[in-house]
């Protein structure tokens, strides 16, 4: 009996106390912790190598791009930098419901939203294959030697697709005359930005809205000139009652209006709309045809009809309607949507800057060896710093112009060379503010010379005298999809223009 009681005391005797079961479910905890903070931290180091690999892969395709476009720039084009700037708060002015434009920064931070325009040579071909009817011999693959090349933020309206639509293809045109902008708020319930079918007549209106800075796509539209000869019916189908064959692959030109004929007015000069959209990257024209209608014979104000023609007049449509539609993903299958995502370079860009600046081999420009490269576009005494970045304008060097400059001011940055407040009727009612530096045909010629002129030695200086920038910086801020890097990662490009070809 005592021998059972014995045993049994030992084998009770084993058994775990509750003091030590909490004991080692405490440890247990605290080793399952620190496991989980480890992979956590793990995780979060590995979504960050992820993140800065896949912002590495975009930075080299965008800089090989925007390096090889440059060094084919056409002297015989024009070359415009557009500077934008808006504040983070713009659209709480007009609208209390609505958010600022980067959620990451503060309320009153300047966000840009530059453009960059020029003309490219290099044979390039047509994204779109479509098929034998286009361009006769061609058989759909419309190439060309010029391309009309724009680097900017893009607009996006990813669902802008009637569901069950089978026919014509929507495109947004405008609020009420203002362009639909990269940073547009929407507040109209429903929606207010007008569209019409592309090729099918009708529209409507749709929600505006666009995303977050951190969600904008960098756009490099290519538009090739490829001149037709004219021939409407068979390259641009303008005839076409049909609107699904989508057998249209050009536009009569890069401008809304394009009568050679007669002098378009500056107010009439705009950006064609089905290049805007991105349904077409051939634009049926050619070099000449563009120097007669932006800069005709006797014209004063060719400037302003360059601004005009690529990004609308400042009255109206207010320098802001360049900026293209380029799609992250096309909407559907049909070719004409898959054209949609063409332009985009690059899909996560909250801000695009571009300045200017001059060398010492430019005629009419003196540069002092120990004096810091001096770069042009927004300056900082108009309270766009920029992180304190240096940028001045011209006026600030050549204000008052020195006699005998050969260096008109006003032909290259307008009347004041200042940034422009500008209000965007039913938009953003903050402070946008433009900066434009025009560099049009006439580059390298800064006098003029009658033959008695130069019997006498004497020369008039000209007042179309452009000399074009050395070198542009480009800067960027890019961003992973996951936006796992709150502040992205920042590019910063210094490209030189290619020495111009001796005349």
């Amino acid at each position: 009996m005592n021998l059972r009681i014995r045993s049994i005391f030992r084998r009770t005797n084993r058994a775990f106390t509750l003091v030590e079961l909490m004991v080692s479910v405490g440890l247990l905890l605290v080793v399952i912790i620190a496991v989980s903070r480890i992979f956590s931290t793990a995780s979060k180091v590995a979504g960050l190598g992820e993140a800065v690999n896949d912002i590495l892969q975009e930075t080299g395709a965008i800089e090989r791009q925007i390096r090889t476009d440059i060094s084919r720039i056409d002297y015989d084009g024009v070359l415009v930098i557009q500077c934008v700037a808006i504040k983070n708060n713009a659209n709480l002015l007009s609208s209390s419901s609505a958010p600022l434009i980067d959620p990451t920064r503060p309320a009153n931070a300047t966000i840009r939203c530059d453009q960059l325009l020029f003309f490219s040579k290099g044979t390039q071909t047509s994204a779109r294959f479509a098929g034998n009817q286009d361009l006769g011999p061609f058989n759909g693959l419309a190439r060309s030697n010029l391309s009309r090349i724009l680097y900017g933020h893009g607009v996006q309206l990813p669902d802008l697709i009637p569901p069950g639509s089978t026919g014509s293809r929507p495109d947004p045109i405008a609020f009420s005359d203002a362009p639909l902008l990269p940073w547009s708020f929407d507040a109209v319930a429903g929606g207010s930005l007008e569209y019409k079918y592309w090729w099918g007549g009708g529209g409507g209106v749709t929600n505006g809205t666009q995303p977050e800075a951190r969600d904008w796509t960098l756009a490099r539209q290519a538009i090739l000139l490829a001149d037709d000869g004219g021939d409407l019916k068979r390259f641009h189908k303008a005839t076409d009652t049909t609107p699904t064959t989508y057998g249209n692959n050009s536009a009569v030109s890069l401008f809304e209006q394009a009568n050679l004929e007669t002098v378009i007015a500056d107010a009439n000069l705009l950006p064609n709309s089905n290049i805007i959209n991105s349904r077409v990257d051939v634009a049926a024209t050619n070099l000449n045809d563009i120097r007669k209608i932006l800069a005709p014979v006797g014209s004063t104000t060719w400037r302003q009809r360059i601004i005009n023609g690529f990004f609308g007049p400042f009255a109206g449509y207010g320098q802001l309607a360049g900026y293209v539609r380029s799609e992250k993903v096309a909407p559907s299958m049909n070719r004409q949507d898959v054209m949609l995502t063409t332009p985009t370079l690059a899909t996560n860009c909250s801000n695009f800057m571009v300045d200017w600046t001059w060398g010492p081999t430019v005629s009419g420009v003196v540069t002092y060896p120990l004096v810091p490269t001096k770069w042009y576009g927004f300056s900082d005494f108009q309270g766009l710093t920029e992180e304190a970045r240096g940028v001045r304008t011209l006026t600030e060097d050549l204000n008052p112009v020195p006699a005998g400059s050969l260096i008109v001011p006003s032909v290259i940055e307008g009347a004041n060379g200042t940034p422009i407040p500008y209000l965007c009727p039913l938009g953003p009612t903050g402070p946008i503010k433009i900066y434009t530096a025009v560099f049009g045909f006439n580059g390298d010629k800064p006098v003029f010379q009658t033959m008695s002129m130069q019997a006498s030695g004497t020369a008039s200086i000209r007042d179309d005298y452009t000399p074009w920038p050395t070198a542009l910086r480009i800067t960027m801020q890019l961003h992973d999809p996951e936006k796992r890097i709150e502040e992205g990662k920042t590019l910063q490009l210094i490209v030189e223009l290619p020495k111009r070809p001796s005349s």
